[in-house]
């Protein structure tokens, strides 16, 4: 388990996903949605300070995973198990809204397909896991 202290740069998924954020706000710029531009303008700020600040030599291990920046293996396998609890919570809440909707009588699609979704990784996952012991 490698703890450096020397500084290190943002990783590659959160200069990916800073520059997506940079992205979308030019073209909600160019598409006369200057709130919206804001908004992501302000999100791609607070994910590069939050991966300076997890990339830093003195970063908890917390900060680290929260911050999409990991070391090294265990830091992967404890992020691991942090999306799997995500993935769960997301599931449990998509079958949740789609129950309270379909009773309302207002099934939206986009409900159902994200649902299924899940649900397909999910058991796309449990295969892959259970074959490989």
């Amino acid at each position: 388990m490698s703890k450096t202290t020397e500084r290190r740069g943002v990783s590659r998924v959160n200069a990916i996903i800073t520059g997506v954020l940079l992205l979308g706000a030019l073209v909600a710029v160019i598409a006369g949605n200057l709130y919206n531009a804001i908004t992501l303008a302000v999100m791609a700020v607070i994910l590069l300070g939050s991966a300076l600040h997890a990339a830093r030599p003195t970063a908890s291990d917390v900060t680290r995973i929260n911050g999409l920046e990991y070391r090294d293996e265990r830091d992967g396998l404890l992020a691991q198990k942090g999306f799997a609890a995500v993935g769960v919570a997301a599931l449990v809440m998509t079958v949740g809204t789609f129950f309270v909707t379909t009773l309302m009588g207002q099934v939206h699609w986009y409900v159902l397909a994200q649902m299924l979704v899940l649900a397909g990784v999910w058991a796309v996952a449990n295969w892959l896991a259970a074959r490989r012991g």
